[in-house]
């Protein structure tokens, strides 16, 4: 019995069989059409079937499958035999029709960011749950979150007491801000020279005084004293100069995607079920050694030729003068994801495909 039925529209292909293919190799089984659909079988009627055995659906959410008929019912099927639905998005959209009634409120994944095996993690953990026995169910629904209470009906008193002082903090605060800025500066002590008195030494002498007077000489006449003198504000300290930054470490971009290093490390090919291994190393300018770990017999090492060719790879053997129509070409759709497209000169359908993955 597989664990989960994938449902996705025709366009988003390779972006679906990238999903099972990592799904797989994190030890969940996976139905998916065409590949699963034994010969001679009718094409619905298997669909129907493996909805029906399988313990949830994956439905691979984007404009394309918003508006596939079929992508709608295989989601009516599995919510018609209570089966969760777990909506992956691989586009920033919402579910549109008839798929929002059924999966408006459903647990959903986001994966439309790079790298997206990262973001499969938490759906990984959701589908082993549902075979772990006592583990809470995966559900294909869950309630929205309850709006945030007002604060003045959660909080206790204390802390309403608290929050009143600190208003009442911030009010005094800012009344003494308010006054530093409106004060007018207190007059500063000027030398101020005292007219001429009899004195033994007839010299005019410098006396402080705190504030302007006016002097009075004969005839009785008033004079006003000069205005005081405003104190120079004191020089601002200038700011330490910032500290130097380390320069960042240059960030390691990977081999552009015609050169032969892009294929050397581990890949994944999911495979009825289970996941056939690749570790690429390279042999020479050209050549590489492919070792090939699969499932269901020994291991073995395929030498070869790997020649940048348009979209992808060829691989040619590695001896020129053995037969070079045993060749295949692997496209590459992104980063970490290539597909079989032709093979010893037949046009493939893309359905086999080679994930980048972990070593074992």
């Amino acid at each position: 019995m597989p664990d989960i039925f994938v449902s996705y529209a025709s366009a988003d292909r390779d972006v679906a069989f990238r999903i099972v293919g990592f799904l797989e190799g994190q030890g969940i089984s996976c139905w998916v059409a065409p590949r699963d659909v034994s010969p001679g079988v009718e094409y619905g009627q298997a669909i129907i079937d493996a909805i029906e055995q399988a313990r949830a659906l994956v439905l691979v959410l984007s404009d394309q499958s918003n508006d596939s008929q079929f992508v709608r019912k295989e989601v009516e099927r599995a919510v018609s035999k209570t089966k969760p639905v777990l909506p992956v998005r691989i586009r920033e959209v919402n579910p549109s029709g008839a798929l929002e009634f059924y999966i408006s409120s459903a647990q959903w994944v986001d994966a439309w960011k790079s790298p997206m095996e990262q973001h499969l993690m938490p759906l990984v953990a959701a589908i082993k749950a549902m075979s772990v026995p006592g583990a809470a169910p995966v559900r294909s629904t869950t309630p929205m979150p309850a709006p945030t209470p007002a604060v003045a009906r959660t909080h206790s008193p204390v802390l309403l007491g608290l929050l009143g002082l600190a208003v009442v903090a911030l009010a005094i605060a800012g009344t003494w801000i308010v006054s530093q800025r409106n004060a007018v500066p207190a007059p500063v002590a000027t030398a101020t020279t005292a007219p001429a008195v009899a004195a033994p030494s007839d010299v005019a002498t410098t006396t402080p005084v705190l504030a302007p007077t006016p002097t009075t000489t004969a005839p009785a006449t008033t004079t006003p004293a000069p205005a005081p003198a405003v104190a120079a504000p004191p020089p601002v300290a200038s700011a330490p100069a910032p500290a130097p930054v380390a320069a960042a470490a240059p960030v390691a971009r990977a081999p552009k995607r015609s050169d032969i290093a892009f294929l050397v490390g581990h890949w994944c090919q999911p495979y009825n079920g289970l996941t056939i291994r690749y570790e690429i190393l390279r042999t020479g300018p050209d050549t590489i050694l492919t070792r090939v770990n699969h499932p269901q017999t020994s291991n073995w090492d395929v030498p070869s030729r790997a020649i940048a060719a348009g979209d992808g790879f060829d691989f040619l053997p590695e001896d020129k003068q053995a037969d070079q129509t045993d060749s295949y070409h692997l496209q590459i759709v992104d980063d970490n994801l290539m597909k079989l497209t032709r093979s010893r000169g037949e046009v493939e359908d893309g359905s086999i495909i080679r994930v980048r993955c972990a070593a074992e």
